[in-house]
């Protein structure tokens, strides 16, 4: 969350911004770009657990 509120580049500061000016549509944007990259960064981290799983047995 501090990094949200302080930061002065990035997605956090793209949602902080458009929340300020009013622009829902860089708030809405931004977040459901942090939404597909944590499915990703989960499905990735899944897909290694199983991998990893597998090559011990």
């Amino acid at each position: 969350m501090g990094e949200l509120l302080v930061s002065k580049s990035g997605l956090g500061y793209l949602i902080m911004y458009g929340s300020q000016v009013f622009n829902i549509d860089l708030v809405i944007t931004s977040v459901v770009i942090l939404g597909i990259i944590s499915y990703l960064m989960y499905f990735i981290i899944e897909k290694l657990e199983v991998f990893i799983q597998n090559k011990r047995s």
